[in-house]
């Protein structure tokens, strides 16, 4: 049999192998000024070395202790992500990152923790910087954010933290993780389209945006096309970014009445619709596989929102298990999202209905 694990180090280790008081090792973790920094670094790098994990609600215990008033120590949970520079206009991942954000949030002060967005891509930060940072401030558990690239990956001493990644789009190592549920929602919108009787449906995507969600979108639109001959054999178009040439031969050749697309591609193609004199919702229907939660796009709310709190609800309950470091086993919890009706199939779908009554 394999040997047991050995016990966690605790301060003593540290003071032992420091050589010097627990007082010291105390101070120098929390980066009290009255510790030199060179010694400081020194008690830092041993504590790390010997996989010390101070107790966060123990921590905040002392702190309150140590108070003359009681004030509120929630524990923090770390948010990771990339933060757009381009300040608030429209950017699908930066919005995507800012509603997960506010779900964890939210959930996390439910429960008396709170959730601090740490930005990956914030000047001069690297990945043994985030390492020292998280390590300093105690903090047991981080959930990462979905990342711009398909796949995404940084190096973090993983051991000390209870760690839930959201999306498909952080690949090593294997985390547990929180993403929507593509297959069922790319379902959903076939679903609807076979409704309505269109039977010419497209699928227009990217090669990231397919890769992001690990092809399920383009896996469950050729199951449902192929599923009882329901819809035309129309070949998805996936580009590696818009090609307005590519897209309408392709749109000549196949004549779909409904496109189904992502965010990535949308405004291009209700651009190109603009310039051809296509009505969207009139002369092409167009579905969004992560459309806002109302408006004039119909398509699958993906509800970012539940995602994020549900990402910081499993982080609490890893916390409770003291389930750190990489799993054995990945666990995968899907979200599902709903059907938004808008504008941009019910015109088409009417008239579809008209000419097939006919």
């Amino acid at each position: 049999m394999p040997p047991p694990n050995p016990p966690p180090a605790v301060m003593q280790d540290v003071a032992r192998a420091a050589g010097v008081h627990q007082t010291t090792v105390s101070r120098a973790l929390r980066n009290d000024p009255r510790i030199p920094d060179a010694t400081r670094r020194r008690i830092q790098r041993i504590a790390a070395r010997l996989n010390y994990r101070p107790h966060p609600l123990v921590s905040a215990l002392i702190a309150v202790r140590r108070s003359r008033r009681r004030p509120d120590f929630p524990v923090t949970l770390a948010f990771l992500a990339q933060v757009s520079r381009q300040g608030h206009d429209y950017q699908p991942h930066q919005y995507t990152y800012e509603a997960h954000l506010a779900g964890a949030q939210a959930a996390a002060a439910e429960q008396g923790y709170q959730v601090q967005l740490f930005p990956l891509n914030s000047p001069g930060m690297t990945e043994q910087r985030l390492n020292e940072i998280l390590f300093a401030r105690n903090v047991p558990g981080i959930i990462v954010g979905a990342l711009p690239e398909a796949r995404g990956q940084f190096a973090l001493d993983w051991r000390r933290y209870c760690t839930v990644v959201i999306e498909y789009t952080f690949t090593t190592p294997k985390l547990d993780r929180v993403v929507h549920d593509s297959y069922a929602g790319m379902r959903r919108i076939m679903a609807e389209c076979h409704g309505r009787g269109l039977r010419r449906v497209g699928l227009l995507l990217t090669g990231g945006g397919d890769e992001r969600t690990e092809y399920l979108n383009a896996a469950a639109f050729w199951i449902e096309q192929k599923a009882g001959r329901r819809f035309a054999a129309i070949p998805p178009l996936i580009l590696a970014d818009w090609d307005g040439a590519a897209f309408a031969r392709w749109h000549r050749r196949h004549r779909p009445q409904v496109v189904v697309t992502s965010n990535a591609l949308l405004p291009d193609l209700e651009g190109w619709c603009g310039r051809a004199g296509c009505r969207i919702g009139r002369d092409l229907g167009v579905a969004n596989v992560n459309t806002a939660a109302s408006g004039a796009m119909a398509g699958i709310y993906q509800d970012p929102f539940t995602i994020g709190a549900t990402a910081a609800r499993m982080v609490i309950e890893k916390i409770g298990r003291n389930d750190r470091g990489v799993p054995d086993l990945r666990h995968t919890i899907l979200t599902s999202g709903r059907w938004v009706e808008g504008s941009s199939l019910g015109r088409l779908a009417r008239r579809a209905g008209r000419s097939r009554a006919g």
